[in-house]
């Protein structure tokens, strides 16, 4: 606190003071400071970390050392939020297999819904989805929209482990409903966080493509309204 403290004096005024000191002073100041500022344990690890943050460590080390400090922080700070959002687009990829309740290539269904199995087959589709809901969703999400059984009269969409989505993420599942009420699927979803519902509502997915008597905090109260209102 106090050398802050004191840099923050410097440059608001004693500016003056500090031109008095000789270069070779404050080069020797300067360099225990740079080899401080330097992640030595990163480096320790740049072969095994993932590849992508070892480049973006060394961009910023080079950056910083042969140009400028601003700068460097700057592009490190774009190519890290570049790499969360690919990263996020990849998570939520994994999370779109669409299946009847007995499970979709393998995936087993969630706990919540293993002793529904019986009672509704193939009539019933649900969709996990995990984590944010970015850009590298859409494409993917639409192509498994595409895929459902004709059979099929109503479309799960769990949500419970989708904290944020964007704009693309929203044309996505706006359009997915769309292509879907025209096929006479219903679509139901659950788990709605804060965020993704404020979002649906504001472009009108809520109320207007789905009701909020369609919207459900559990699986089983989708069910139950399902059951009741499509004679399943």
């Amino acid at each position: 606190m106090l050398h802050g403290l004191f840099l923050a004096a410097v440059l608001l005024g004693l500016s003056g003071l500090a031109a008095h000191i000789p270069l070779a002073v404050l080069a020797g100041i300067l360099i225990p400071i740079g080899f401080k500022i330097i992640d030595t344990k990163g480096l320790k690890h740049l072969l095994a970390v993932p590849r992508a943050d070892a480049v973006v460590l060394i961009i910023v080390l080079l950056m910083t050392t042969f140009g400028s400090l601003i700068q460097a922080v700057g592009i490190g700070v774009i190519l890290a939020s570049l790499l969360f959002m690919k990263r996020a687009s990849d998570l939520g990829e994994k999370g779109l297999e669409v299946g009847t309740l007995a499970g979709f290539d393998g995936e087993q269904p969630w706990k919540d819904e293993q002793e529904l199995y019986n009672t509704f087959k193939d009539q019933i589709y649900i969709k996990h989805l995990y984590g944010p809901l970015f850009f590298g969703f859409t494409s993917h999400f639409q192509e498994t929209i595409k895929a459902l059984s004709p059979e099929v009269k109503a479309l799960i969409i769990r949500l419970d482990r989708v904290p944020y989505i964007d704009q693309s993420g929203l044309y996505a599942l706006e359009n997915a409903v769309l292509d879907l009420e025209k096929r006479d699927v219903r679509v139901v979803l659950t788990g709605l966080q804060e965020q993704p519902k404020d979002k649906l509502e504001s472009i009108d997915i809520i109320p207007d493509l789905v009701s909020e008597s369609e919207t459900f905090e559990t699986i089983e109260e989708a069910f139950e309204y399902l059951k009741n209102h499509f004679k399943l």
